[in-house]
């Protein structure tokens, strides 16, 4: 004799679970008519960037994103916090106007700056920060990270004028370079800013956890759960998908010749933002951009490219190499012309995955050595006690 009989399968279907069900919803609908609680989800589900006619991207102030890294990464943590501060940056919460005992450090440039995908104990902000704070005990050191994927010098250029200048920086650090060749053999517009959505993930993981936090029952299951780290409540997890960003590259056709980027619309922006900090009486740092686009390059890295796509067609590494030189050139004369504090990290940094894991981008080990650099030329070139 079966242990579940028909009658008791035919009753499950036909009066409990609709039972339940209806009990559900009364609960959802009273919970939502009584007390209801706010989505802890709703900034992701609508992640617009904060377009204005000036500043084409930024982040929100007080983000919070949790990634989940690819094993293959070297160096690379397994999952990684990455959060902004009161003003959108990365680092500590920022004072405004400034104490008097404090230095103040912005870094500006792309997702090389940025490190989206490493946390904030081993961001750029954090590392130089406690390099020079160990060797000024006398003075409060603290910096900024202001780096922002896919943002070129017009984006650097405005983030200084419209978002850094008024809160006092004493030094800014200028890290430019990759987005700016890939705008230029795409025939970018520098005059006026393209207006696209940020999608920060397709992942049906994520998909699935926006539609179940539409519900009361669960927003309250989230905050029951999170109970003791209510940041991890509005935290979304996303993943890294490298291997699949180069499978997709790699399927590109691959043309022999490049077209010539106009490199003077780089310098010009180059002055107009040398010119902007000079004018606020404020010192730079220039830094020539890295990449491992090098017969250096280990075998590890050779086979995690994915910059090399532009639009719908492959460039030769050798090629953009050539080109990334040049920009480096720019950059290294104007330090020259203008009696401008260079570091040219470029030349400073092996290129192999003990400092890189793809292109361009910093690994732990590369952010160590960065970190070691910048702080040892500041020390050496600016006066901050």
């Amino acid at each position: 004799m079966p242990l579940i009989s028909k009658k008791d399968i035919r009753g499950f279907f036909t009066i409990t679970l609709p039972t339940l069900l209806v009990m559900v919803i009364v609960v959802e609908l009273t919970l939502k008519w009584i007390a209801p609680v706010s989505d802890p989800f709703e900034r992701y589900k609508n992640p617009e960037r904060l377009n204005s006619l000036y500043i084409e991207s930024q982040f929100k102030p007080n983000s919070r994103f949790t990634f989940e890294v690819e094993s293959r990464l070297p160096k690379m943590d397994s999952s990684v916090i990455f959060t902004t501060n009161n003003f959108g940056f990365r680092g500590d919460s920022l004072i405004h106007p400034k104490p008097v005992n404090e230095f103040r450090i912005f870094i500006i440039g792309g997702s090389t700056t940025e490190n989206l995908f490493i946390d904030d104990n081993w961001g750029f902000e954090r590392k130089i920060q406690e390099k020079l704070q160990d060797s000024i005990p006398s003075k409060t050191v603290k910096v900024y990270n202001a780096g922002k994927s896919g943002d070129a010098t017009p984006d650097h250029l405005s983030m200084l004028v419209h978002r850094i200048n008024h809160l006092q920086p004493d030094l800014v650090v200028l890290f430019p370079g990759i987005n700016d060749l890939n705008r230029l053999l795409g025939g970018y517009d520098f005059l006026h800013f393209p207006k696209p959505t940020e999608k920060l993930s397709n992942s049906t993981l994520q998909q699935v956890k926006f539609f179940l936090s539409n519900f009361q029952i669960v927003r309250r299951l989230i905050n029951v759960v999170n109970s003791e780290k209510p940041d991890a409540r509005t935290s979304i997890f996303l993943k890294s998908n490298y291997e699949d960003k180069v499978r997709e590259v790699m399927a590109l056709p691959l043309v022999d010749e490049m077209p010539k980027p106009d490199l003077d619309i780089y310098r010009r922006n180059l002055l107009s933002f040398v010119g902007a900090v000079k004018s606020q009486g404020t010192n730079l740092l220039l830094m020539t951009q890295t990449h491992t686009w090098s017969d250096e390059a280990d075998d590890f890295l050779k086979t995690n490219h994915w910059m090399t796509g532009v639009g719908q067609i492959r460039y030769p590494e050798q090629k953009l190499s050539q080109a990334l030189t040049e920009m480096n050139g720019i950059l290294v004369d104007i330090a020259a012309e203008e009696g401008i504090v260079l570091l040219d990290l470029e030349k400073e940094i092996p290129k192999t995955s003990d400092y890189f894991y793809d292109d361009c981008h910093f690994n732990k080990g590369g952010i160590s050595k960065s970190a070691e650099l910048i702080s040892g030329t500041i020390l050496n070139n600016f006066k901050i006690d």
